[in-house]
This record gives structure tokens, sequence and C-alpha cells, in this order.
């Protein structure tokens, strides 16, 4: 008959699951705190300014695109304005509509991307690069 043996946990402080976990603990805090640094892009974050929402009957109006925000964030325009988004930040960026209606290239500083709204509705727009850009366009009849 083979001979019982019992397993048993090796004695003293550290063994090798508690160093395993001690160290993935470990990485799990140095990478949550680098990320909370840097927030994992090359833009600093900055604190999200209140902006008075803009109601324009111009068939012309622009919105600027400077450094992580649109001015204004919210618009009402005429059905027949044309909006153009005018990039006079340091970071290329772009507007891309949630729902498809429009999206320009990715642009830079001095560039400008212009869309005429022929249909009243609302549109909820975005960067695709900094996904905290959010703008809201509204346009009536």
């Amino acid at each position: 008959m083979p001979k019982k043996t019992e397993s048993r946990p090796r004695k003293g402080i550290l063994n090798n699951t508690t160093l395993v976990l001690g160290a993935l603990a470990l990485v799990a805090v140095v990478a949550g705190a680098a990320w909370l640094a840097f927030d994992g892009g090359s833009t600093p974050k900055r604190k999200l300014v209140r902006q008075t929402p803009v109601v324009s009957t111009e068939t012309q109006v622009r919105v600027d695109v400077i450094d992580n925000d649109f001015t204004p964030r919210t618009l009402t325009v005429n059905k027949g304005a044309a909006v153009t988004w005018k990039f006079t930040g340091s970071i290329p960026h772009n507007v891309t509509d949630d729902r498809g209606a429009f999206a320009s290239d990715t642009l830079g500083h001095g560039e400008e991307f212009t869309r005429t709204f022929d249909t009243a509705g609302i549109f909820y727009y975005y960067c695709t690069i900094h996904h905290g850009m959010l703008g809201t366009l509204t346009v009536k009849e």
C-alpha cells in the first residue's frame, strides 16, 4: 500500500502565494497612481468652466474649438444656418455627431469645419480624440 503523505502549508511569514499577491497589489497601486497623475493622455486635465448657452438668429455662426473645449458648448440656431467650428487651440481635435449626421477630419490650429443645417433637431457632438469634449446644437424650424 502506498504511503500516505499530508500536504501542509510551508511555515514562515512569506510563501509563494503571498509574494505573488503582494507583487500584484503593488503593481496595481503604482499603475493606479500613474493613471491618476497622467490620466493616460498627453494633455493635462483642466477644470470645466461653466458657459452660458448661446441662441443665435445669424445665418453664419462660429464655435471655437479651444484646447479640449467647445465655445459655446450649447448653441441654438435657426434651420438653414451654417455652423463653423474654428480650431484655435494648440491641440488637434475633430467634431463628430453621435448619430453620424456629420464628422470632420482631425484638424489643427487655424483650420475650420463648416456644415449647413437644413433639418431641425438636436445634435450632440464630441471630439473622438478627447471624449470629454461635448457640445449640443439645437436647430429650430
